[in-house]
């Protein structure tokens, strides 16, 4: 299988594709993938891990918002809060010159463009500019098409003039990925994904791909620019603040089901990596939780 590179085929009546998922694990251990069109992902009620680029984020928050460039590989492993709360996610995706490269010529797309530029290390919405934004993506889903495109180009502008957003991926994160095999990447991230309860290791992961040790060390490090040691670090402290928000164990039934033997090696790559300790993590996150249904 070759899930390098994923064409998206826009509708007829429309020169860009917008869409609604919803339902049990939305986007859940989907394929580590690129594609030449822009997307704007909007998620709402789910939780989980989203990697992009070299970076790999916990996502807790109600609502998130991301804008990925044009060939940036990404992947999220996204699930639902609870049955009772499904998530929902509305993506768009458009090629830059959606409107034809004269058009992004014109002096009033010099910050589209530009948005454009910067977003090809994904960028992180947050603020009233996320709220704004997911009301309009919703509004898109039963507009015309007209409609549709103006809110595109609303969009874009708003994010463009608010700058309420933060970089993903690392600035020196490489874009080019038409030579690379990302197959063997997306291997290595359904693997890891499936397997960090476990007593996984760096030579099993070496085994997914025929390699022995040291050649998979310089091959995951060449690819993603971090070992692969430390991507499993954080894939598996990334399920424990889902678990820690999610109140149905304690730490020490948290530290097995992420993979951990030693309890207190769970805590020092707990607090080396969220800048806290689990406890901490849980009682700040319910404290926002009460703050925000109260308000």
């Amino acid at each position: 299988m070759k899930p390098a590179l994923r064409r998206v085929t826009p509708h007829t009546s429309c020169s860009f594709n917008i869409r609604k998922d919803k339902g049990a694990n939305i986007y859940m251990y989907s394929m580590w993938h690129y594609h030449p069109e822009v997307e704007l992902l909007f998620i709402s009620g789910g939780k989980g891990i989203q990697i992009v680029g070299d970076k790999t984020d916990n996502i807790s928050e109600p609502q998130h918002l991301i804008m990925l460039g044009s060939h940036l590989p990404h992947t999220i492993a996204y699930d639902n809060i609870s049955e009772q709360n499904e998530a929902e996610a509305i993506v768009i995706h458009f090629n830059e010159d959606f409107l034809g490269k004269d058009f992004l010529n014109l002096p009033e797309m010099e910050n589209i463009c530009e948005l454009f530029r910067i977003a090809r290390v994904g960028l992180s919405i947050k603020g009233e500019t996320l709220t704004e934004i997911g009301t309009i993506m919703a509004q898109m889903l039963d507009a015309s098409p007209v409609k549709r495109l103006f809110s595109l180009l609303q969009i874009l502008q708003i994010i463009a003039e608010q700058k309420e957003y933060s970089f993903i991926a690392s600035e020196g994160f490489a874009c080019d990925y038409s030579g690379i095999d990302n197959s063997r990447i997306s291997k290595i991230y359904r693997f890891t994904f499936e397997n960090f309860s476990s007593d996984i290791s760096v030579t099993k992961a070496a085994d997914q791909l025929r390699l022995s040790k040291e050649s998979f060390c310089r091959y995951f490090k060449q690819k993603t620019g971090k070992t692969y040691f430390q991507f499993l670090t954080e894939v598996r402290i990334g399920h424990a603040c889902k678990l820690l928000m999610e109140n149905e164990m304690n730490v020490t039934e948290i530290c097995a089901a992420c993979g951990y033997k030693n309890a207190s090696n769970f805590h020092h790559q707990f607090k080396e990596i969220v800048k806290k300790t689990p406890l901490q993590y849980q009682k700040e996150y319910f404290a926002c939780y009460r703050g925000s249904k109260n308000a």
